[in-house]
């Protein structure tokens, strides 16, 4: 069907509700977005005195491996790619440095209850600051909930709307099954007779477990209004921080805090277990002479280096941007305990 304007209309929404299996497996013939880089390296190269006179020759296996760390040399994309489905981010492979033929072959169990009319996949120069959008696939969200195995080279759109060259294309592979399809839905609770839980979920399902409703982080006593249970009973405000803070001091196995700021000191010399995961902030240094807090405070550095010689384990994790200015975003904190 035909817009008004003479194009082709938007495809329509498709509910996508289920279990995308995906392969996100390799790109071919990438533009180079570090090209300016690269005339730079050069520049220097070419400024660079002559050697000595008495050039030795290799002998011909040498010479090819020596062109070929000499094409390695070559400053060039780091590609990485994102899958999105309307708006959300659901997928995102590592990042392979200096490779205008990337190979990932990465896997993906990516549980799906959208509604869209593409998958966009976005091939992404990686940067220190940011990102840069090399290009764009989009899936169409009919040829996925068919449910039929599909393998094929799909054309990278660049930002001008146009492929960049025929054959510059990222290979995926994917098959989609419906919510009704997969047994362990189709009969909700009762369909998990061996009471497993949710599928692939990092911790495994125990008993006893609470969840706490909050109106906020922290509400001063007696400014929120009463809420009426059934039964005559009272719904009962409680206080987030404080709560966190006795769960801590009541650990009595593992901690568990995974955050954008962390800026903790406490307690595995008791036998708990604490574990955690510090957003690394590229800004932000703590090395030869040169000591710096980082553009959001993260205290990233200054944790690293609390806990580098205690039971504590500490990581410092680095994030792939999306754009130029996403790290300025806030990131949410989780708590286990």
């Amino acid at each position: 069907m035909a817009s008004p304007a003479g194009g082709e209309s938007p495809a329509k929404p498709v509910l996508l509700h289920g279990d995308l299996d995906l392969w996100i497996l390799e790109a071919r013939l990438l533009p180079n977005m570090d090209m300016f880089s690269e005339h730079v390296r050069r520049c220097f190269a070419a400024c660079r005195p002559p050697s000595s006179c008495g050039t030795k020759h290799p002998p011909p296996a040498a010479a090819g491996r020596r062109h070929h760390h000499h094409h390695r040399n070559i400053i060039t994309s780091d590609p990485y790619v994102t899958l999105s489905v309307s708006g959300a981010v659901v997928a995102r492979t590592a990042v392979i440095p200096n490779s205008q033929d990337p190979v990932w072959e990465e896997r993906f169990a990516v549980p799906l209850a959208h509604r869209a009319a593409d998958l966009e996949f976005q091939v992404k120069d990686n940067d220190t600051f940011g990102a840069q959008l090399i290009g764009t696939v989009a899936v169409p969200a009919d040829r996925v909930v068919s449910g039929d195995e599909v393998e094929d080279w799909f054309p990278v759109i660049g930002t001008n709307g146009k492929p960049y060259k025929p054959d510059t294309a990222l290979r995926l592979r994917f098959k989609f099954q419906p919510i009704a399809d997969n047994p362990a839905y189709r009969h909700g609770i009762a369909g998990d007779p061996d009471h497993r839980g949710i599928q692939d979920s990092y911790f495994p399902l125990r008993h006893g477990g609470q969840l706490t409703l909050y109106q906020d982080a922290h509400v001063r006593e007696g400014d929120l209004p009463e809420i009426e249970l059934d039964n005559g009973k009272t719904f009962q405000h409680n206080a987030c921080w404080e709560d966190i803070c006795h769960a801590i001091l009541e650990a009595h196995h593992m901690i568990y805090i995974v955050g954008w700021s962390v800026y903790d000191k406490f307690k595995s010399q008791e036998g708990v277990r604490v574990c955690l995961l510090v957003w690394d902030d590229k800004t932000s240094h703590d090395k030869f002479f040169i000591k710096t807090g980082g553009v959001m405070a993260t205290h990233d550095e200054e944790t690293r280096k609390f806990f580098k010689h205690s039971s504590v384990i500490c990581v410092l994790s680095p994030r792939y941007a999306s754009n130029k200015l996403s790290i300025f975003k806030q990131q949410l904190m989780t708590l286990n305990l």
